[in-house]
Parts: structure tokens; sequence; C-alpha cells
């Protein structure tokens, strides 16, 4: 569901390790006349764990989904077809953000255009033009069925795995039917920053997510309807497809 409110460029990649910064990619387009977004800064601060909810049991993480590196080869090729002049630049946080300390960075991002220290650091070594900051954020989300049935509500944050043992789901596919299921869910916030003011060019608070039912009659826990690795993929095609939008609704504002 969605909130209210495509990479053949010729490139050169280089790897840098910056102390303190983490590990920044250099992608750069064929020179061509300036662009508006000179030299741009991609900050993910989602790292690699991931949320699972599950209502009557337990909370506990889910890792290896490489969210960041997921994040920049979405955005790279999005940001290059608006603007093929630009140089890119990513950066992953120094170290495993709390859920908490993305939210209160992304809201000061958003509200004021106030960038954490190592951020704004990063910045000027780089003698960046503007700084995309990707963290995440939370909000309520209703979970449906194929056929538009609300079948859950939660306020969820980040990135994750609703689990719950309540209500029935129906495999359309297969017919196969089972008590609970499974969501896979993304709350994210892009926001775009012009430093030439600070100024704020745009934030976009993004929510998607959906019902996964069971696969046949052998999966009584709704946490077994996936694979791990099938969990993993269906994650990184709901950020994938998450980010995209984003992208297009921030770049629509430049």
């Amino acid at each position: 569901m969605k909130s209210s409110k495509p990479f053949a460029v010729p490139r050169r990649h280089c790897l840098r390790l910056a102390a303190g910064l983490g590990a920044a990619v250099c992608l750069r387009a064929h020179a061509q006349s300036s662009a508006v977004m000179r030299r741009v800064g991609i900050f993910t601060l989602l790292g690699d764990s991931v949320r699972v909810v599950a209502r009557e049991t337990r909370e506990a993480t889910f890792k290896d989904v490489e969210m960041d590196t997921v994040v920049f080869n979405t955005i790279g090729p999005v940001l290059l077809a608006a603007q093929p002049g630009a140089e890119l630049r990513h950066f992953r946080a120094p170290s495993e953000l709390d859920v908490a300390d993305q939210l209160s960075m992304g809201l000061a991002a958003a509200r004021r255009a106030e960038l954490p220290a190592w951020v704004s650091e990063a910045a000027r070594a780089e003698s960046l033009s503007h700084v995309l900051l990707v963290n995440s954020s939370t909000g309520a989300m209703e979970f449906r069925t194929g056929l538009t049935q609300v079948v859950g509500s939660d306020t969820v944050t980040g990135i994750g795995f609703v689990v719950s043992g309540s209500g029935r789901t129906k495999n359309l596919k297969t017919g196969a039917v089972a008590t609970g299921y499974l969501a896979p869910f993304v709350q994210l916030r892009l926001t775009l920053i012009d430093l030439s003011g600070p100024r704020v060019v745009h934030s976009a608070s993004l929510s998607e997510g959906y019902i996964v039912g069971p696969t046949g009659a052998e999966a009584p826990d709704p946490w077994q309807f996936l694979s791990r690795q099938e969990k993993a993929r269906a994650l990184q095609a709901l950020l994938r497809q998450t980010v995209t939008r984003g992208m297009q609704e921030v770049l629509a504002r430049v």
C-alpha cells in the first residue's frame, strides 16, 4: 500500500575509505553541460538489520538484507537520468544506528536542513552541492489482502516484517489457507538538501507494505510462509519500489 501524501550509463567507480565516514563510492556520468545538482552525496542510515514485529510473541531482528547497497543501486540510475552531469557519492553511517536516532536525524534534516556532524564533515571534504539523506521513518500502515480486505493495522518503523497469528489468509494462486499473516513493510524518508543555502529541496515520507499468504498447507507458522532467501528478496524488491517512487517525487521539486 502507498501513503497518501531506469542503468546503462558510462561511468567510473572509485572506492575510498575515509576515517570515521565509512565507505564512499563515487559514480560519475560522462561530462556534460552544467547541471543543477553538481555533486550529490547519498547518505544511507539504514544499515543491514530489519525489524521483525510479532504482535503476540516477540520482537527480533533479521539481518543481511544489504539495504544501503540496494538504496544506492536504485537511486543512482534514477538520479543520473534526471541529472546526467551529476557526480554521486555514497556514504554509509559509520556504525549501525538505532531507529530512534534515524528518526531524529531525519526530522532535523527535513524541517531545518540540519545534518549530523559526520554528514556535514563529509559534505565539506567532498565539496558536495547536495545531500540526499535516506533514513527510517515511522507511521501507521494497513495491511490488505489481494482482495483489498484489511487484515491488520500497525504503527511500523523502518524496514521489516509484521508477523501475526490472528486472522485468516489465503494464497490466491495456490488456494492454501492459513491462520495469521506475514507482511513485509517499508517506512522511509528521503530528504534532499541544497547545501548552498542550506535549504530543504523536498522531503518525501514513504510507506509500502503487503500481505504474504501461505504457499501450502505445511506452514502453520506465518514466519515460515517465505524462506530466508525469499524474505530478503521480498524486502529488497519492496525497498527498490519505494525508493524509486520517492526519488521521482523528490526530483520533481528540483
